[in-house]
C-alpha cells in the first residue's frame, strides 16, 4: 500500500485578511486600554475582575511595552517570512537558481528581526548613538538613535538585492517592494515620528500612545502582505508543495 502524503492547501487571500483581522484587534485592543489607562475617571470599578481586566488591557496588549501580546505577535509574523524565504531558498538551492543565496540572506535577515523583536536588541543601540551626535537639534526624529545604523542597514540591503529586485517577475516586484516599503516605513519612519511626539510632548499622554498604537500596525501590515506575497509565489511556481527526501 502506497504511503499517504498529507497535503496542506493554504489560501494566500484568506491568511492575509486573517493577519489583517488579528492586526486591527490588537490596535483597537492597545488603543483602548490606553484610554482608560489615562482616562481612569471613564469607568467604573465594580469588582477585583474587572480591575484585573483593565489591568490586563493596559499592560499585555499595549503595543509599545515589551513582552507582551503584540510583541508575542510581532515576534511570530517576522518568523514565517523567515521559514517561507528559507524553503524557497532551499527548493532554489535544488534548481541550481542564480539568486539561491539571496533567498537565503532573506531567510536569515527576517529570523534576525524576529529575534530582535522578542529581544529588543536595536534599542541597545540607543545610547551610544546619542554619545555620536546631538539628536536633540534635529527636533527628536532621532530621539530614538538606532534608527540612524537601521537607515543604514536599509540603503546597504537596497545595494544588496538590487539585481535580485530587477530579476523578479513584476508581479513580485510590486508586491514585495509594496510590502517592504509599508514596514520599513512603520519600523524607520514611524519610529522617527514616534520620537518627535516623545521629544515634544513626552511619553506618559494619550495621543503619543494611540499613535504608537497605529505605528506598529504599518510593521505588521506589512509583514502580512509580505507572507501573502511569499505564500502566492509559492503557490505559482511549486503548485504540488515541497517534498523532503531523506
Amino acid at each position: 500500500m502506497p504511503d499517504i502524503v498529507p497535503v496542506v492547501k493554504l489560501n494566500p487571500k484568506k491568511i492575509l485578511f486573517a493577519l489583517f483581522g488579528i492586526c486591527v484587534l490588537l490596535v483597537c485592543l492597545s488603543i483602548w486600554g490606553q484610554y482608560y489607562r489615562f482616562f481612569p475617571e471613564s469607568i467604573a470599578m465594580h469588582g477585583v475582575f474587572q480591575e484585573f481586566g483593565i489591568d490586563l488591557l493596559t499592560k499585555s496588549f499595549y503595543t509599545d511595552s515589551e513582552a507582551n501580546v503584540p510583541t508575542y505577535f510581532n515576534t511570530i509574523i517576522l518568523f514565517i517570512p523567515s521559514l517561507l524565504f528559507a524553503a524557497i531558498g532551499a527548493w532554489k538551492f535544488s534548481i541550481k537558481d542564480k539568486f539561491k543565496v539571496q533567498w537565503i540572506g532573506l531567510a536569515l535577515i527576517f529570523l534576525y528581526l524576529s529575534v530582535d523583536e522578542a529581544s529588543v536588541l536595536h534599542e541597545k543601540l540607543i545610547p551610544p548613538m546619542r554619545e555620536l551626535f546631538n539628536y536633540e537639534r534635529f527636533g527628536g526624529i532621532f530621539y530614538f538613535a538606532w534608527v540612524v545604523p537601521g537607515m543604514i542597514a536599509v540603503l546597504l540591503f537596497m545595494l544588496a538585492y538590487l539585481r535580485f529586485f530587477l530579476r523578479l517577475e513584476n508581479k513580485y516586484k510590486i508586491l514585495f517592494f509594496l510590502s517592504l516599503a509599508i514596514y520599513v516605513g512603520g519600523i524607520i519612519g514611524g519610529e522617527m515620528l514616534s520620537g518627535h511626539f516623545a521629544g515634544t510632548i513626552g511619553f506618559k499622554n494619550f495621543t503619543y500612545s494611540a499613535y504608537t498604537s497605529l505605528e506598529e500596525s504599518l510593521e505588521w501590515i506589512g509583514c502580512s502582505l509580505l507572507i501573502y506575497s511569499l505564500l502566492t509565489y509559492i503557490q505559482q511556481y511549486l503548485p504540488d508543495g515541497f517534498t523532503i527526501k531523506a
